[in-house]
């Protein structure tokens, strides 16, 4: 667990610079370093589906640099 604190939250990302983001409590929440945060639903089928974007992306952008 990040910042996040409470509930099941599990930091799935820390920037350097204090942002984050969390996956808990069917949420997807990002949350600035000055603690502005947004949170969206998401289940197991969406968060699959996250997963695979992301991967796809950094190959795609891996491959440009």
């Amino acid at each position: 667990q990040g910042s996040f604190g409470g509930g099941s939250m599990t930091t799935i990302y820390s920037h350097p610079d204090g942002h984050e983001i969390a996956v808990g409590d069917n949420l997807l929440t990002a949350c600035t370093s000055e603690g502005t945060a947004v949170s969206l639903p998401i289940g197991p089928d969406g968060l699959r589906d996250v997963a695979a974007k992301l991967l796809a992306l950094a190959d795609e952008v891996e491959a440009k640099q």
